[in-house]
């Protein structure tokens, strides 16, 4: 399939971007430099913009400290107007409760992603186009769209491979990504800051999170599952010989694949390999204990066609990871089964799984949750 791209594309690459004459685009704003940089850079076009944040919680979070203030701030300097809804008990409901409940079941989840879906390019999304009048919404992730000639759209690696967000964003659909604007698909951060600098914002020098937005600063997230779960002590067990090792505080505090923050000695490496949230237990073992060849997951999205409901991808189970290569099988109306070439460490339920093209590693397939190795 044959790309187009906008006369007005940063660079000459794939990025498409839609027409200023025809376009009204609302930009998602935190108060950060990247969705600031990406106003900008939209403003500096010739686009008609808009700053538009969500108001997602009372009180103060990590990412979202002052984030509307800061985010009006550069709304007045780049001279555009900017909105705000108060979506902070659809994210209380939703994305916090979810968090909480995914915990207590011993899962791992990743808030970011199901406020992706759910909330940026849900209710906000929707309120930018149904309320205020705009065509597109544009966000500061480093991600990249592609149009073909059929009209349908696809999603890319950006250039930034350090920031690429793409394995967040698997959830988005096809009338998403036709209203979605990803200005710094070809900038890396120092270029975002560097514009950041020439257009004199507020942020330009501001820190980004990384954490969990609505844990406070001054709490660990063991801290903060703790104040919201209870302390509830048991025992850390080697997994094989069922021998008790040490005390633990809450076994939602322990993840899949944990190595660091044990506090047990042992003559040899351990990880967590199992966590059992019905009787307080948290099993430890060494590494081969952790690797697996088989994930399922459930609540699949499909971005781009594939050949057949069985093909060749790149997959990652986590953010950070190397896309490695596996067969994946739909299965069902919603569910994925994948087959990794080689064994790979903690496939862990909570957490989401990629597909990537085999053939380049650039363009997302799709995703969804991953319930375990094996169905449930």
């Amino acid at each position: 399939m044959t790309l187009i791209t906008s006369e007005k594309s940063l660079t000459q690459g794939q990025n498409y971007l839609p027409d200023p004459k025809k376009s009204k685009i609302a930009v998602a704003m935190s108060g950060g430099v990247d969705s600031s940089a990406a106003l900008a850079i939209l403003n500096n076009l010739g686009y008609e913009v808009f700053g538009i944040t969500a108001w997602i919680m009372s009180g103060a979070g990590r990412c979202c400290d002052n984030g509307v203030v800061d985010a009006v701030k550069v709304c007045d300097q780049l001279g555009v107007e900017h909105h705000a809804i108060d979506l902070r008990q659809e994210f209380a409901d939703g994305i916090i409760k979810d968090f909480h409940e995914s915990y207590a079941r011993g899962e791992t989840p990743i808030p970011c992603i199901s406020c992706n879906n759910d909330v940026k390019w849900g209710s906000l999304l929707a309120y930018s186009i149904d309320q205020l009048g705009a065509t597109h919404m544009a966000s500061g992730h480093y991600a990249k769209i592609a149009k073909y000639q059929d009209d349908s759209f696809g999603l890319l690696r950006p250039k930034e491979r350090n920031k690429d967000q793409s394995y967040m964003l698997w959830g988005l659909n096809q009338d998403q990504l036709a209203k979605t604007v990803f200005p710094l698909a070809d900038l890396n951060k120092d270029e975002v800051r560097a514009i950041a600098l020439e257009n004199n914002l507020s942020v330009a020098n501001k820190p980004e999170s990384q954490d969990i937005c609505f844990v406070s600063n001054d709490m660990t997230n063991s801290d903060y599952l703790t104040k919201i779960l209870g302390e509830k002590p048991g025992e850390i067990i080697e997994i094989e010989s069922g021998e008790v090792l040490g005390k633990h505080k809450g076994s939602f505090n322990y993840t899949y694949g944990q190595r660091k923050g044990l506090g047990i000695a042992y003559p040899e490496p351990l990880y967590v390999v199992k966590t059992d949230p019905l009787t307080n237990k948290v099993y430890v073992g060494t590494r081969d204990k952790i690797k697996g060849q088989k994930a399922f997951a459930k609540d699949r999205n499909i971005i781009s066609k594939v050949d057949g409901d069985s093909f060749m991808s790149l997959v990652k189970i986590r953010y950070n990871m190397q896309a490695v290569p596996a067969t994946v099988k739909l299965v069902g109306e919603h569910e994925l089964e994948v087959d990794f070439l080689d064994p790979i460490d903690a496939i862990t339920p909570g957490q989401a799984i990629a597909l990537y093209d085999i053939e380049t590693g650039q363009k997302l397939i799709g995703g969804a949750w991953i319930v375990g190795e094996e169905r449930k």
